[in-house]
């Protein structure tokens, strides 16, 4: 295997990570909640829908790497301020001091 099929193996498997968070996201209607939760995931929205040409052309691999890694960084970025956002909710634990 070249240095190009392994780097388009290494983009495509990115990309299908940060796709597959993307859905579970939604799957869990872990809906963002913040301004900056929903700027993150309309920023990734944004990004898949700039990089769609890119991603689909197999003459470009480098290009493709850089925009699954672009998109993997946004979707996980989005999906840790959701989780933030959801701590942060949560109500603090009733229990007795210990």
């Amino acid at each position: 295997m070249n240095s190009d099929e392994t780097e388009m193996r290494e983009a495509v498997r990115e990309l299908a990570e940060a796709l597959e968070t993307m859905l579970n996201l939604i799957k869990a209607d872990a809906l963002p909640t913040t301004p900056e939760a929903h700027r993150l995931m309309q920023k990734a929205m944004a990004c898949l829908d700039e990089s769609t040409e890119r991603i689909a052309d197999p003459d470009r691999p480098a290009e493709i790497h850089q925009a699954a890694a672009a998109l993997n960084r946004l979707v996980t970025s989005a999906r840790e301020q959701i989780l933030d956002d959801a701590v942060a909710a949560s109500p603090v634990p009733d229990h007795p001091d210990m």
